[in-house]
């Protein structure tokens, strides 16, 4: 799993039938300081979140593991949203 904050959204008019109905959102890695550490994702939501929150991708084969994207042309899902993350420091 990757820790991401969703930056945005993509909207797209013409897809695979497989991707229809699927919101699908821009997302960046963050570090353990939870700012942006660089790498994009397009991510396809499965839990209904929005732009600023942190959340958990899983990515590749994974990806198609949920009960939403099982059998879907889906690389990267989000699966869960992030309320809080502790750090020993």
């Amino acid at each position: 799993m990757k820790l991401v904050k969703i930056m945005g959204s993509v909207t797209s008019t013409i897809k695979d039938d497989t991707l229809k109905g699927f919101k699908l959102l821009m997302v960046q890695t963050v570090g353990t300081d939870l700012d942006h550490a660089g790498e994009y994702f397009i991510a396809a939501d499965t839990i209904g979140l929005g732009e600023g929150e942190l959340a958990l991708i899983v990515t590749g084969s994974t990806a198609k593991h949920t009960e939403t994207t099982r059998g879907k042309n889906i690389d990267a899902a989000i699966v869960a949203k992030v309320d809080k993350v502790n750090l020993e420091k």
